[in-house]
């Protein structure tokens, strides 16, 4: 993880290939926020969301706004905060909405299937809002 920073410290994504464009603080923090989260270590998982927030609060790309928030929410669903979880996905839908995002709508699949057993309503409406959203922006491109 320390190689992959001072790595992404170095580089100057401006300068480079076009789609090295996106890989930039908010990004690079979800990447660490999702890492930890799959190796199940809470302390840096909440670390990593904050700066993860911190660097979206700073953003004004609704798309990569959309995706942050979407791993976000991934990551308290997995340490299981639903309620954080419900918060953050639904901000990402916002933010995929404001931006017609087919990417960021899309990005909310593992949302919406880690959400899937829960029968409370908060969660049905925002799996339905989901849902919605996706039909509206039709299929999505190839």
């Amino acid at each position: 993880m320390h190689q992959a920073e001072e790595a992404y410290g170095r580089a100057r994504p401006h300068r480079e290939r076009a789609w090295t464009r996106f890989l930039d603080p908010g990004r690079m923090a979800a990447f660490q926020l999702s890492t930890y989260v799959r190796l199940g270590d809470e302390h840096h998982v909440i670390e990593a969301g904050q700066t993860a927030l911190s660097a979206v609060a700073q953003e004004s790309d609704h798309k990569k706004a959309a995706i942050v928030y979407a791993d976000i929410a991934q990551a308290q669903l997995q340490i299981g905060d639903i309620a954080e979880g419900i918060t953050y996905a639904r901000r990402a839908l916002e933010s995929a909405q404001r931006s017609e995002s087919t990417w960021g709508i899309e990005h909310l699949a593992t949302v919406e299937k880690a959400l899937a057993p829960h029968t409370d309503q908060a969660v049905r409406e925002l799996l339905g809002d989901i849902a919605a959203t996706r039909r509206k922006a039709g299929p999505s491109p190839a």
